[in-house]
């Protein structure tokens, strides 16, 4: 299933909910959106909704790494948020879980 996205800004907060699955082949896009995110909409959190990822592989997740760097690089707090037990197994067990910010 293709990644597709939704991007709302409230306050300081824009969310990004990011729908499909998220892998090798689609990461690169998920990785734009959230630079995007973090680049044009000058709030200082961009929270990652993953409430819709269906599928989430080790690509995904060094991209969602990635994406955090670059946020905090920026003085953005980047925030993963609805993470599904399932999602945050994967990222317990691939070691990450201490690295990103999970809500």
């Amino acid at each position: 299933m293709r990644v597709t996205h939704a991007t709302v800004v409230e306050g300081d907060v824009c969310t990004v909910r990011i729908a499909g699955d998220v892998d090798m082949s689609e990461i690169e896009g998920v990785e734009a959106w959230l630079r995007a995110a973090v680049d044009t909409s000058g709030c200082g959190m961009v929270v990652v909704d993953l409430s819709d990822t269906r599928f989430l592989d080790s690509m995904g997740i060094a991209g969602l790494v990635r994406a955090q760097d670059y946020a905090r690089a920026h003085g953005v707090l980047l925030r993963c948020a609805n993470v599904q037990p399932w999602v945050l197994r994967v990222f317990q067990v691939a070691g990450v879980a201490d690295h990103l910010d999970i809500a």
